[in-house]
Parts: C-alpha cells; sequence; structure tokens
C-alpha cells in the first residue's frame, strides 16, 4: 500500500509539472571572434599584440586606423526570423580615459540609404585605463526591418589615442 501512495504521489507531482504552460524560447543567434582572422571586415587592423585579452592578435585602432574589426553583413545572412535587437561585447584597453572611440550601430537600408546610426561613447564604459575592460552594449532594431537591409557594428576611434580591442560577440536576439 505504501509503495503505491508513493507511485501515485511521484505521478501526480509529475503530471503537475509538465501540466504548466512552457514559454518557447527564441534561439539566440551569436558572432564570435577573438581577433583572431575570420570573415570579418577590417582586418588590417588586427596586429599581433603580447598584451591581447586572449590569443596573440587585438584589434588595433588610432587616427590611422579608426575603424575596428567588425561585422557587416545583410539581416537576411543573418536570420529570417524577425530580430528585435543586437548586443556586441569585446574588450578594450585603453591608455587615456579621454578616448573619443564609440561602439556603433549602423542601418542601412538596400538602397544604401542610412536609416539607423547609434554611437555610444567607450568612456562612458571603460572607467580605467592600462587594464582590459568588457564593454557591452545593446541596440533596438526599427520596427519592420527589410531583410535586405545592411547592419554594420564595430568601434570608432574620432581621437588619437590608441586603443586595443579583443574578444568581440555579437548576439543577435
Amino acid at each position: 500500500m505504501r509503495t503505491l501512495f508513493i507511485t501515485l504521489s511521484a505521478i501526480a507531482l509529475l503530471a503537475g509539472c509538465s501540466s504548466k504552460e512552457q514559454k518557447e524560447v527564441k534561439p539566440e543567434i551569436i558572432f564570435t571572434n577573438h581577433a583572431e582572422p575570420e570573415e570579418w571586415v577590417n582586418l588590417g587592423t588586427i596586429r599581433e599584440n603580447a598584451n591581447a585579452h586572449s590569443g596573440r592578435f587585438v584589434s588595433f585602432i588610432d587616427s590611422v586606423t579608426p575603424y575596428s574589426l567588425g561585422i557587416i553583413k545583410q539581416i537576411k545572412d543573418i536570420s529570417m526570423q524577425p530580430i528585435d535587437s543586437v548586443t556586441v561585447s569585446y574588450w578594450a584597453f585603453l591608455k587615456n580615459i579621454n578616448t573619443g572611440a564609440q561602439t556603433v550601430f549602423s542601418l542601412d537600408d538596400p538602397n544604401g540609404k542610412n536609416i539607423a546610426w547609434v554611437g555610444n561613447p567607450l568612456k562612458s564604459k571603460v572607467k580605467e585605463v592600462n587594464k582590459w575592460v568588457e564593454v557591452k552594449e545593446t541596440f533596438k532594431f526599427p520596427a519592420n526591418v527589410d531583410k535586405q537591409s545592411k547592419l554594420a557594428l564595430y568601434v570608432w576611434n574620432t581621437s588619437k589615442e590608441e586603443i586595443l580591442l579583443d574578444d568581440f560577440q555579437v548576439t543577435f536576439h
């Protein structure tokens, strides 16, 4: 009798757990680059550096090379499902806190006309110099973005300061 009671209790407990409505989880799409040569843009910024955050290479930007390693993709090449937002994260090494660098989100329509551009200052995220600091930014997509539109994510250095960047990750939600 005791075994029957335990068995029925276990079945009731499992039935109760499985009857709860489950929320559908939308998969994330992730692109990463550790500043090792891969299929990204501005590969000319990649240099071997003993001070890399990981590996042996970093994306090096300054007044001569102002655009970092980045990603440029058409929306259709990312996902056929609607994309609401994108989070870009990377590690930055600044030698001067007063840098003019920005994390840039840019979106061009199929005709090449810019429909969204946001530049978030790096100095608002990095508060220490001569140390690797993780930077994370999330950008929202405008409603009803055409699948032929082109997205660009990168760091733009408008100052003369040298900046090292490493371990890029781009996650679409």
